[in-house]
């Protein structure tokens, strides 16, 4: 009796409108989203996080289940976006194998402190690190043989993300154009962001049962925004990665720094708001 009480409790009524409204959200955010993907790598959390925290009825739980929301979204959009960037050549394996395992403990260990990060402090984050980027695309850097290390940066970029609820790319992509071309960088951004966000996922839902509690009060709602983003991702990461393809790097870099100029604005008028 007190298993059944337990799911009940857990567990909402089916609601179709509910789903349906889920839905049209994912529809939305996963056009966005995987355009981003597609021409900065970007794994979509930038997106989604603002998305399902305005749009996520009912929720009462600050920011973590919005970010553990964007975290499996970026699942799908990191896999269509890798994949269209596979296709065209503009992934750089070695340089993933030395970003995978920093990526994965970082971002796993930052998504579990969700739980307990404030609210103002995620948008303030959210909006320093897209005010970096905005400048770092407005500078020329020149490729160079030698990169960074990889491997020790890799562990706090995961940490941010995990944290963030983003794939990664606006550390990623500055990070890697330092030792490949940006069609490289942004591809090769795209797997670490996928293959990250899978791993935090997962393991956060396995060991942790405060997750399924919460995925639990917002079943309806996730589950129809997922569904959306899946639909709608392989044409809108295979269209932009093709855009991306054909226009200049400093016609992107442009389109990118003002686009993140903006996002900056706004999380850190939120963030504000906040306070």
């Amino acid at each position: 009796m007190a298993g059944t009480c337990r799911v009940s409790a857990i567990m909402p009524e089916f609601d179709f409108y509910l789903l349906a409204y889920g839905l049209l959200i994912g529809l939305l955010a996963g056009t966005t989203g995987g355009m981003l993907a597609g021409m900065a790598g970007l794994g979509g959390g930038l997106v989604y996080v603002p998305v399902f925290y305005a749009t996520m009825p009912g929720d009462q739980h600050g920011m973590s289940l919005h970010i553990l929301g964007s975290m499996a979204a970026i699942i799908t959009t990191g896999f269509f976006s890798a994949r269209s960037h596979w296709r065209l050549s503009h992934i750089h394996t070695p340089s993933f194998r030395q970003l995978t395992p920093g990526l994965v403990l970082g971002a796993g260990l930052g998504l579990w402190l969700t739980l307990r990060v404030p609210e103002a402090l995620v948008l303030a984050g959210l909006a320093l690190i897209d005010g970096w980027i905005a400048f770092d695309y407005g500078r020329n850097v020149r490729t160079r043989g030698n990169s960074p290390s990889l491997v020790l940066c890799s562990g706090p970029i995961g940490y941010i993300s995990g944290t963030l609820g983003i794939g990664g790319g606006t550390m990623l992509v500055p990070l890697l154009r330092r030792s490949l071309s940006l069609r490289e960088a942004v591809g090769t951004s795209a797997l670490c962001g996928m293959v990250m966000a899978a791993a935090a996922v997962f393991v956060n839902i396995a060991l942790e049962p405060a997750w399924r509690v919460l995925i639990g009060e917002q079943i309806l709602f996730l589950g129809g925004a997922w569904l959306g983003i899946l639909l709608i991702l392989p044409l809108a990461t295979g269209w932009s990665a093709r855009l991306h393809a054909r226009l200049s790097e400093a016609t992107m870099r442009l389109a990118l720094k003002i686009l993140f100029a903006c996002l900056s604005a706004a999380f850190a008028l939120a963030a504000v708001n906040q306070i």
